[in-house]
């Protein structure tokens, strides 16, 4: 009995044959060896609704983490849900059946449906299973949905089309997002899909785990059952189509301006199926009112490699607050692929910045804390970055976090932790907390006592 990725790959009749046995995952943070290349049809068994989930061969997927929303958005950090093997999901299960079948998968030759990506659930920072901290990348991640399809139509307006059984919920998962275990630069940037996939048009190849959601299982666009490939690790072009390409993205694709500031983000485009050759960039802002600069209107690429330049955007005192969409071009003889960058200008408002105790008595080799406080002030939203300098020897200063993000009107603290070794001079210290964005700066200061 031959074993890939763990999987024993000799089946009962019950568990469906597959055509091949994937060459390996495409994202280097799905550890799981060889992917089963399965059909949709052979996830919904030619069902729909809970019938579907009875009778599937990959039942239960992977929803038996403590809560099922833990499943799809397990990471590496965080508590490993029993029977997990970090980091990541489990890459088999143990079916209803009693078999053991993989969760890692590979769908090849598939195309999007009519619903096209959207996005949605989006937040800041992991979900509890993952630590609950904010996110790695920054800014807001979300759910980047989209259903597949493998039918000649995209036809499931009612449970009994059979329409539905040739259909699946994908999703690129916003923890995976904001880990860069997905996005910009990676096999799994939803940008590139946005951008390069036409709806109905287009076909792709995509791997991820097999999720079973229990409360969409009787919704349209869930295709009348609760399967969905959550998370989706990467897709590909369909590689019957095997031409040279590029694609590019930028990182972050989401930036957010204060009036009267200025912020950058890295466009890179990356060789695909062998391209070589030099690729012309472009920009444009809609609606008018932000002003950008390309450090390069070119970039040289290389069979296999990429290439980056830096986009700077600015918004002057007088621009506009609201939404912004920065559209990058990029061409190269026939070739033309685009990237949208999303950009949203605030009030350039302010912060306050206190702390609580503003005075600290300690002994030396004693340690002690205050809390740093900043509010946000008209209007103010953004990252706040903060430092900590001390006027003395054998003092320490660390802040935790040392970077903010603040909303309009709200507040937000950090920890200042100062310590002392026991070679410190009695005496009175001066810790300088300075809190920095963009233009705005503001500082505040603690007495420090050393006996």
């Amino acid at each position: 009995m031959l074993s890939v990725g763990g999987v024993p790959s000799s089946y009962s009749h019950s568990v469906p044959s597959m055509a091949s046995i994937g060459s390996g995952s495409w994202n280097p943070n799905v550890p799981c060896g060889s992917p089963w290349i399965v059909k949709v049809t052979d996830i919904t068994d030619n069902l729909t609704g809970s019938t579907s989930y009875n009778n599937s061969p990959f039942s239960p997927g992977i929803d038996y983490a403590p809560a099922h929303s833990d499943a799809k958005r397990w990471l590496t950090p965080g508590a490993t849900p029993s029977g997990w093997v970090s980091p990541g999901p489990s890459c088999t299960i143990t079916n209803l059946k009693g078999q053991t079948v993989a969760s890692f998968v590979e769908i090849d030759n598939v195309r999007i449906g009519s619903t096209f990506y959207k996005e949605t659930d989006c937040s800041t920072t992991f979900n509890a299973v993952n630590g609950g901290k904010t996110y790695t990348t920054g800014g807001s991640k979300c759910d980047v949905t989209a259903n597949i399809y493998s039918s000649p139509t995209d036809s499931c307006t009612k449970s009994t089309d059979q329409g539905c059984w040739y259909k699946i919920h994908t999703e690129f998962d916003q923890d995976w997002q904001g880990a860069a275990y997905c996005g910009p630069s990676t096999v799994c940037d939803p940008a590139q899909a946005q951008s390069q996939i036409i709806a109905q048009s287009t076909y792709i190849d995509v791997q991820g785990f097999i999720f079973w959601d229990p409360d969409h299982v009787t919704t349209q666009w869930h295709s009348f059952s609760g399967w969905e490939l959550h998370p989706l690790t990467a897709w590909r072009m369909h590689q019957s189509s095997t031409q040279p390409d590029f694609s590019v993205s930028a990182s972050p694709s989401s930036m957010f301006l204060n009036q009267g500031s200025s912020a950058a983000t890295t466009v890179t485009v990356t060789s695909l199926n062998g391209f070589s050759g030099t690729v012309n960039l472009g920009a444009n802002v809609s609606p008018s009112g932000p002003t950008f600069s390309l450090a390069s209107n070119s970039l040289t690429v290389t069979s296999g490699g990429s290439a980056s330049t830096t986009l700077t955007v600015s918004a002057s005192n007088s621009t506009t607050v609201g939404s912004y969409s920065i559209t990058l071009s990029a061409t190269s003889g026939a070739l033309s692929h685009s990237s949208v960058v999303s950009l949203t200008v605030t009030s350039a408002g302010d912060f306050s910045i206190s702390t609580n105790p503003s005075s600290l008595n300690l002994v030396g080799g004693g340690s002690a804390q205050s809390i740093i406080t900043l509010t946000s002030l008209k209007g103010f939203t953004g990252s706040v970055s903060l430092s900590a300098t001390v006027s003395g020897q054998h003092v320490r200063a660390n802040l935790s976090p040392n970077s903010i993000t603040l909303t309009s009107s709200g507040s937000a603290s950090s920890t200042l932790t100062i310590s002392t070794n026991r070679r410190v001079t009695p005496g009175t210290y001066t810790v300088t907390i300075t809190a920095v964005s963009g233009s705005i700066t503001h500082t505040t200061t603690i007495t420090l006592t050393v006996t």
